[in-house]
């Protein structure tokens, strides 16, 4: 197998990067690592392929660079206690489980990323960072009542679209 071109390696990027991004973030809790970790993994990747190094399946190669370099990372931060927790956690699962999860998690972004835009700000801000609805209300200048009835919206809307929430957000 040859090396891939560039507009190749773009559709993997595109096809690849959010996922992965949700895999990383599963071992790194912040999304600024996630990101980090997955850029350099594909910048690996790429300069690897620039010296004509043959890599089989992208995409296993990717997920496994990918947990590589997040543990590295946790195990390099100062709270090894979550690290490995963290590692506990998702050694229980195999690859192939790990790829679906991520799978999932990038269809439910994609969901959430439909919701429209001030419902989707009182759901991430609840679901992804954590506030209290009293929080919201007063960081969006917004009555509790009315996040409240945002966030019901917003997990209505989610699971009429097949979109599963699960311990990802309540976790």
């Amino acid at each position: 197998m040859a090396a891939i071109s560039a507009g190749e390696f773009e559709r993997i990027f595109k096809e690849l990067y959010k996922p992965l991004c949700l895999f990383a973030l599963r071992f790194t809790e912040k999304t600024e690592d996630a990101e980090d970790v997955v850029q350099q993994a594909f910048a690996d990747v790429w300069d690897k392929n620039s010296h004509n190094v043959v890599i089989a399946n992208f995409k296993s190669y990717l997920y496994q660079a990918v947990r590589n370099r997040s543990l590295t990372l946790i195990a390099q931060s100062s709270d090894t206690l979550q690290a490995t927790e963290c590692i506990a956690d998702m050694e229980d699962l195999s690859e192939e489980e790990q790829i679906y999860q991520s799978e999932r998690d990038a269809r439910l972004w994609a969901a959430i990323d439909e919701l429209p835009a001030e419902r989707k700000k009182i759901f991430l801000l609840s679901k992804r960072d954590g506030l209290k609805y009293q929080e919201i209300a007063e960081e969006l200048h917004i009555s509790i009542k009315t996040v409240e009835n945002q966030i019901g919206k917003a997990l209505k809307t989610l699971r009429e679209t097949a979109v599963r929430i699960y311990c990802f957000f309540f976790s």
